[in-house]
Order: C-alpha cells, then sequence, then structure tokens
C-alpha cells in the first residue's frame, strides 16, 4: 500500500499510490482527541470547538471518512520523540496519554513493518540546508521524523504547512496533505476497504 503519491488535485492512478503510512502531525493529534467521538462514534459534532481549526467542519468530516475506511485498510499512523515533547509541552495529561496511545499503534506497526532505513535517513539530512529554513523548527523537527520512519504522508490541519507541500514532496518525497486533500486521494478507493 506505500509508494509514491499522485497529485493532490487528481485521483491517484495506482492503489499503491496512497499513503500507507502517515505521520500525524501534533494539530491533527490533538483534533483526533477532541472531536474523537464524531470521528470514531458518529456523535453529534459541536461545529463551535471548531473555530480554531482552518476549514474545521471539512476537514473533521475528512477525518471521519478517513478513519471509516481505516477500519479495514490499516494504514499506519505515526507519532514520534518529537510528538510526545509537544504534547508534553500542552500540560495536559489526558492529552499525553492520548499521545502514548497512539505512539503504542505506531510502534506495533514499525515493529511489524520497519523503521528508518539508509535512504530515509539521507533524505532526512537534506532538512538541514538552507531552503528548508521556510519551516519552522519544530515542522522541521516533525518533518525529519516523518521522513526517517519512511512516511507516505503527513497529516495536518494547519493551512501554512500544506503550502509548501510540492517543494516538500520533491525534496523528501513526503506529501503533506490537510485532511481534505488526503479524502480526495483515497475517496475513489474507498469501496475497496468497506
Amino acid at each position: 500500500m506505500r509508494g509514491a503519491l499522485g497529485g493532490v488535485e487528481g485521483d491517484v492512478a495506482d492503489l499503491g499510490e496512497l499513503p500507507g503510512r502517515v505521520f500525524l502531525d501534533s494539530c491533527t493529534l490533538q483534533t483526533l482527541r477532541d472531536v474523537g467521538g464524531f470521528i470514531w462514534d458518529g456523535e453529534p459534532l459541536d461545529v463551535a470547538r471548531l473555530r480554531r481549526i482552518p476549514d474545521g467542519e471539512d476537514n473533521v468530516r475528512a477525518l471521519r471518512r478517513i478513519f471509516l475506511v481505516n477500519q479495514r485498510a490499516m494504514f499506519e499512523w505515526m507519532l514520534s520523540e518529537a510528538s510526545l515533547a509537544e504534547a508534553v509541552d500542552k500540560r495536559d495529561a489526558g492529552h499525553l496519554q492520548w499521545a502514548f496511545d497512539v505512539l503504542d499503534h505506531a510502534l506495533i506497526c514499525l515493529s511489524e513493518s520497519g523503521g528508518p532505513t539508509q535512504a530515509s535517513a539521507e533524505r532526512a539530512r537534506r532538512l538541514d540546508r538552507p531552503e528548508f529554513g521556510l519551516l519552522s523548527d519544530k515542522d522541521r523537527r516533525l518533518i525529519r521524523d516523518a521522513v526517517l520512519l519512511d512516511c507516505d504522508g503527513f497529516l495536518t490541519v494547519e493551512r501554512r504547512l500544506p503550502r509548501n507541500s510540492a517543494f516538500l514532496e520533491r525534496q523528501l518525497g513526503l506529501k503533506v496533505l490537510t485532511p481534505v486533500q488526503h479524502w480526495a486521494l483515497l475517496e475513489p478507493w474507498a469501496a475497496l476497504f468497506v
């Protein structure tokens, strides 16, 4: 299921082009926790809680669709030590426990399918180059971890980071996607998993 990705704007030509190992940005991890009842259980969505999320309702509805497909597709969702550091910075024990739970899933995936490779380490070193100065230190650290973990995608509910998606994909082979963009790639194939 892992492989090179097609364009964000169009359908992927092959099922193997869908992102199979996806790194969850810290803001996405927080969103999953905040509206998990809607995403996994179909509880009513409190739209007022989504004001701080860019395109909040659309992104959250896309997350629900993605994770409904994931019940069968079993994509790999990744976090890293940098993710945990950001969770600690929130000073919220519930969020930190949630991060540890998701990290447990990531570690199981890594133990079954493999961790960092020499090629991923070489790609990650590119982040030290000046052209990556457009990334904040926190984003650069998470992107580096995503590359080291050989992720195909990086899922974020932010607007800023996806603006650099084409550059990051060209340089690192990592597609930065919002949930709406990720769903656009997955939707044509979703019926295969339900």
